[in-house]
């Protein structure tokens, strides 16, 4: 299992980007769906990974994504 070391969220709580350990490349950056906010639980979009913050941020500006973010990404666990 890997372990959850930051999240941001956008100002809906819908969609947002986690960074898990990860013993290959020490992190890495997933494009979430949060499914229960107050509980942490999320899904990892298409199961897409990437190895910076700024990869996986970027994933959400395709103009062929269906998922939006609303507003910015907020830091909410570090």
């Amino acid at each position: 299992m890997k372990n959850m070391k930051t999240m941001w969220m956008d100002e809906q709580k819908e969609v947002g980007v986690v960074e898990l350990q990860d013993e290959v490349f020490g992190t890495s950056y997933h494009p979430v769906i949060f499914v229960d906010v107050e509980e942490r639980e999320f899904k990892v979009i298409n199961n897409l990974w990437y190895t910076t913050y700024h990869g996986a941020r970027q994933f959400f500006r395709s103009k062929t994504n269906t998922y939006v973010v609303t507003g910015r990404m907020k830091k909410v666990r570090s």
